[in-house]
């Protein structure tokens, strides 16, 4: 990240000092804000030496990201307490950004989503009613790339707890069986279910079916962790917000602080801890999580995919939310022991 630096009545060792210390505080502040361009993004930082009645320092730091400006300062009688504050509400209010910035890209994806498939209904509609089951194939098919990814969420899952193998099962394969049921179910489809829900319910009948087919696999026999699937090219608006596809923990508990702990773990630990969680869910919570949390369903929205009842589903999210918390203050604590025990070993 690109660095500038402004000194006021700030002598030569005293500079070399905040810029020294500055490269050790700066690094939790990095893995941050990593998946965002370096172009994109740029610190200043202002540094001010006052010897008026009390001697202390201020320091100020602006943080320009893609999108928003992020200002903040603080004041202490030591040169390292002030970087060390300023450092730690520099990540605070770019964990904010992030989650917001998060947020952003799922609601703009889920609009996306929701008009094209509004657009092209009245397309689908006049393939099935002439039976043209190439042409509606064709149309609708290009628009599921949102059911592959949730999709991918739910295999991995499954690849954990050894009921499906790596591989065995694709992403594209589950959407392109959705793709056939809906043409066999057009003419039954709810007229007050959009027709985003009603795909959303026919996937999950065929992932369903699909982890029924694949009962013959033995229980006992043990499988490779499936690994984390990165390969989906971003839009140009996901990659310069540094979003990304995998499950995080600002994404699954966006009023969570994550603390250094957590992000010093790559993205396939992560991944891993999030997805072990998750397995202990009933499949029916478990997806009802995922929808309301990943994708932007309201609860309403997941009970007209679920069929069930809206009271369920907003107990089902509130109990996954609590599920999860703890999961994460248990294991840091955990992670946190592991490391001290490590330095002195």
């Amino acid at each position: 990240m690109q660095v500038q630096w402004i000194f006021e009545g700030c002598a030569g060792p005293t500079k070399e000092k905040c810029r020294a210390y500055w490269e050790k505080k700066q690094q939790r502040l990095g893995r941050l804000l990593a998946t965002i361009p370096s172009s994109s993004k740029r610190l200043r930082l202002a540094v001010f030496h006052q010897t008026e009645q009390i001697e202390k320092f201020e320091v100020r730091g602006v943080l320009l990201l893609p999108g928003r400006t992020l200002a903040v300062q603080f004041f202490h009688q030591l040169l390292f307490g002030a970087l060390d504050g300023l450092a730690d509400k520099l990540v605070t209010v770019a964990q904010k950004y992030k989650r917001q910035s998060a947020q952003f890209v799922r609601m703009q994806r889920r609009q996306q989503i929701s008009d094209d498939l509004v657009a092209a209904q009245p397309l689908l509609v006049s393939d099935k009613n002439a039976d043209r089951k190439e042409s509606f194939f064709r149309t609708i098919r290009p628009l599921l790339g949102f059911l592959e990814r949730h999709a991918r969420n739910e295999i991995k899952i499954h690849e954990l707890e050894g009921v499906l193998s790596p591989g065995q099962v694709e992403p594209a394969d589950i959407v392109d069986d959705v793709v056939v049921l809906a043409w066999e179910n057009f003419d039954k489809k709810k007229k007050d279910l959009s027709l985003e829900l009603w795909l959303i319910n026919l996937l999950h009948k065929i992932l369903v079916k699909a982890i029924q087919d694949s009962r013959f696999i033995s229980l006992d026999q043990r499988f490779p962790l499936a690994d984390i699937d990165s390969t989906a090219e971003p839009e140009w608006l996901e990659e310069v917000l540094g979003y990304q596809e995998e499950l995080s923990l600002a994404e699954l508990l966006p009023d969570y602080d994550q603390t250094d702990v957590w992000e010093q773990l790559d993205d396939l630990d992560r991944n891993l801890h999030f997805n072990q969680v998750l397995q202990k869910f009933p499949s029916c919570q478990r997806q009802a999580y995922l929808l309301n949390a990943l994708n932007e369903y309201s609860p309403k929205d997941v009970a007209g995919i679920q069929d069930r009842d809206v009271k369920n589903v907003e107990d089902d999210i509130q109990k996954s939310t609590e599920a999860i918390r703890d999961y994460m203050q248990k294991e840091e604590f955990i992670l946190r022991s592991n490391k001290r025990r490590a330095r002195y070993e």
